[in-house]
């Protein structure tokens, strides 16, 4: 037994490597919208945040919405939800969507859903959103590109229930606006190949 639990890798997932992750950029002439949710444990709380930004990283439009009470995964698209809606309303016709919740990203990109599914009817509120966007993808990215919509869906939690929509960049997300724009870069351990 001593020799099984010697020679066996008791790293969970394997060999780790280090990386560097910035947010990046969208190709010129394409928008970007980057969307995440929150869950506060100790109380059970949801919201999500989200922002809409160019390739230079200028703020295009923003919001962040206090759900109540819920799940993570329901956080999580809601955000999609708004954000897309947000797209929309602007006239937004070539945007890449980004979001750090697999999850998410795998139920909107799914075609067999199930209608038992409790979030069906959220997600494919989502797929319609999607659809309604001339050129639009949706892509899953590590939480160290997504720091922004990161820090709108946990400052949800500090606002009304309800949506928000910011037309002005706040003042305390500027430092964080700013270090996307210039490509500071967040180190992650991730699984190697």
């Amino acid at each position: 037994m001593e020799w099984i639990k010697a020679s066996t890798n008791n790293q969970v997932g394997g060999d780790k490597i280090q990386v560097s992750l910035a947010w990046t950029p969208p190709e010129i002439g394409v928008l970007k919208l980057n969307v995440d949710g929150s869950l506060m444990r100790n109380s059970g709380s949801i919201g999500a945040g989200g922002v809409i930004r160019d390739h230079l990283g200028n703020w295009i439009g923003g919001f962040a919405v206090n759900l109540g009470k819920g799940q993570i995964l329901e956080a999580e698209l809601w955000g999609l939800f708004f954000g897309l809606n947000l797209a929309i309303t602007r006239s937004i016709r070539d945007i890449v969507a980004e979001m750090d919740s697999v999850n998410a990203v795998n139920l909107i990109l799914s075609n067999d859903l199930n209608i038992c599914h409790p979030m069906a009817g959220l997600v494919n509120s989502c797929k319609r959103l999607l659809s309604q966007i001339p050129r639009c993808s949706l892509h899953h990215i590590y939480r160290e590109k997504n720091s922004v919509a990161d820090r709108l869906a946990a400052w949800s939690h500090n606002i009304e229930l309800g949506c928000w929509f910011l037309e002005e960049i706040p003042t305390w997300l500027g430092p964080l606006l700013l270090d996307d724009s210039i490509g500071v870069t967040k180190t992650r351990f991730i699984n190697s190949v």
